[in-house]
């Protein structure tokens, strides 16, 4: 393309042109729109809101029906805006749980996921949560929260499997203790 800078409005026109093609290449290049940033009060609604439709297996919350060997895997309305995926499992023994997965580079940014979760879990679940925190087998973290009367509990990890990672786990008691990696 060639400008010619003693034409004003030719060369306005050209810049209108390369910026749109800019713009709609930068669009199109990626898969997933991005999340808004969400306020930790939003995001204490909202995990509240999924603790709360645990027992009737997450209803609302779950989308693109999925079958596999040992479960039903749903889409799931992401709690934490910084997860890369949640998903509600019904698995075959009838039990449901949300899960949600944090990606990472290495331990360094597994464990800064964890620990910013963690705190927003803290404050969000308030005292009447009481919460127990161990190491896994890997070198990471496991802290669960529970609350007296509930089948419910809040499980927030970070370890390593194929990769560094930080889960939240929404679910029943009994699906939370599998070995930790």
């Amino acid at each position: 393309m060639k400008f010619n800078l003693s034409n004003p409005a030719g060369f306005t026109q050209s810049m209108l042109l390369i910026s749109a093609f800019a713009f709609l290449s930068a669009s199109c290049s990626t898969l997933e729109p991005k999340r808004e940033a969400m306020s930790e009060e939003e995001i204490c609604a909202q995990l509240h809101g999924i603790i709360d439709a645990h027992p009737n297996e997450f209803v609302g919350y779950k989308e693109n029906k999925r079958f596999t060997r040992r479960m039903t895997i749903w889409d799931a309305t992401v709690s934490f805006p910084e997860a890369d995926d949640c998903q509600v499992w019904e698995w075959s023994d009838g039990l449901d749980n949300y899960f949600c997965e944090w990606k990472a580079d290495d331990i360094n940014g597994a464990k800064a996921d964890f620990q910013k979760a963690e705190g927003i879990l803290k404050r969000c679940l308030g005292p009447q949560w009481t919460h127990q925190t161990n190491t896994t087998t890997s070198g990471g973290e496991h802290t669960r929260f529970s609350k007296e009367g509930s089948k419910t509990i809040v499980s927030i990890r970070y370890f390593k499997d194929e990769y560094w990672q930080t889960a939240l786990y929404i679910g029943d008691k009994s699906n939370v203790n599998t070995p930790l990696q």
